[in-house]
């Protein structure tokens, strides 16, 4: 397939900007020629005209809660809660216990479509269901497939529920890391998730890191998120589960000291911006973490599907934070559209992120044609005041189209909406009924 006549951003090793030009996606789903190119594809369904639409690689979420999906509305009885150890017990805590297979797997599949359509081809996420946990990855990877996107899965260990919760979220994770060697096409990966230091005793925390030594496969963890779980850091240091394959989300109350011990682990951070505003926890020192080597990516925390509004408030976040104007772009840009796909690469070893000859071929068309001048020194200032607020055409997963003309190809999107709802319907009648 050739898709021609298209502006390209590339996002290569020259961060080129293409006008009018054309690229080819080989069979096996990764990118072949990029730029002008004469020969013709040999029929009329190898050739897309992307009609001088903008051509670019996939967004990527690196740190997501695709459970989160079904309480997209609810109320729930009693006071609101006004800090962050509320927020959990009151909310993500009551909703979690009580998700069931069929949730677990609707909340994921609603999540991914959404978003697919947000230019979303990459999802990290980081489950948690402790009353339906056994085999629960298992539903959510059957979600990713079916969508067609790509990403890493893991289970929540924590003991905040006891001691047989605490084991089977143990046991889930090494069940499923081990169960993703046996993937051939690279599409999905796993990691040793963790919940936070704070909600972890000695003893657990100290069995995962023994037992994803032989593993090898990362841990996916939440790190001082709020100051519940200050000194994180350093207990995980301690405990051996801090390397390069680690996902660190947040990272918000973190000293000098730490933000040197994450840069000299290689210690992969995620930044959540809009999650962190809306519970009221903080703002990172994404410019700061930067400055000290710490390789800081992008995600949502569940809070969005729309990658574009993480970049956006990371930016304005940043800027506030410092209280200076010249600070914030460069970190945000980098944050989303390289750093992301350096984490996907270093943890899980997908070639994403990149319009490039050999890469996979993760694109998306975008409505976007510029009123002015567009290169590779302005092109920041698109991304932000432009093509972040226009429309997703298409999107493409390794090779295959998961989007056209603003439409999920994949499935039916208007019934699996209608049966998420009935889902999530019963799943917020239990809820009122455990107050």
């Amino acid at each position: 397939m050739i898709i021609r006549n298209a502006r390209v951003l590339t996002f290569d090793s020259a961060n080129r900007v293409l006008d009018s030009a054309s690229v080819e996606v080989l069979e096996d789903g990764s990118i072949g020629a990029v730029g002008a190119i004469r020969r013709r594809a040999p029929d009329e369904t190898g050739a897309i005209d992307a009609g001088g639409r903008l051509l670019m690689p996939a967004l990527i979420n690196a740190h997501s809660h695709l459970y989160s999906t079904l309480a997209r509305g609810i109320t729930l009885a009693g006071p609101a809660p006004k800090n962050f150890a509320e927020i959990l017990a009151s909310v993500w805590w009551r909703i979690d216990r009580a998700l069931d297979a069929r949730d677990v797997y609707y909340s994921a599949l609603v999540g991914l479509v959404d978003s697919a359509k947000c230019g979303v081809g990459t999802v990290i996420d980081h489950h948690s269901s402790p009353n339906a946990c056994p085999g629960s990855l298992d539903h959510i990877e059957r979600a990713f497939r079916e969508v067609g996107l790509r990403g890493a899965l893991c289970y929540e260990t924590t003991d905040r529920n006891g001691p047989r919760q605490a084991r089977e979220g143990f046991q889930e994770n090494v069940r499923f890391i081990e169960r993703a060697r046996g993937f051939a096409d690279g599409m999905l990966g796993a990691s040793f998730g963790l919940h936070a230091c704070f909600t972890l005793s000695d003893r657990t925390l100290r069995r995962a890191v023994e037992a994803n030594h032989s593993l090898r496969a990362g841990f996916h963890v939440h790190v001082a998120e709020d100051r519940i779980d200050a000194g994180a850091v350093g207990r995980l240091r301690d405990a051996g589960a801090l390397d390069g394959k680690t996902v660190a989300a947040h990272c918000l109350h973190v000293t000098a000291r730490e933000c040197a011990a994450l840069a000299r682990h290689r210690v992969n951070v995620v930044h959540n911006p809009q999650s962190n505003c809306n519970n009221a926890v903080g703002m990172a020192g994404l410019a700061e973490l930067m400055q000290r080597g710490v390789l800081v990516g992008l995600g949502s925390d569940g809070y969005s599907p729309r990658m574009w509004d993480e970049f956006k408030t990371a930016l304005h976040v940043g800027k506030l934070r410092a209280g200076d104007p010249r600070v914030g772009h460069a970190e945000a840009y980098a944050a989303a559209f390289l750093n992301n796909r350096e984490i996907v690469r270093k943890v899980w070893g997908m070639d994403i992120g990149r319009i490039e000859t050999g890469a996979r071929a993760d694109l998306i068309l975008v409505d976007y044609f510029p009123p002015t001048p567009l290169d590779s020194g302005n092109l920041p200032g698109h991304l932000l005041f432009g093509v972040s607020n226009a429309p997703v055409d298409s999107l493409m997963v390794d090779g295959r189209w998961i989007v056209r003309g603003k439409v999920c190809v994949t499935l039916d999107e208007r019934k699996v909406a209608a049966r998420a709802a009935i889902r999530a319907r019963a799943l917020w009648q239990r809820l009122r009924g455990d107050a």
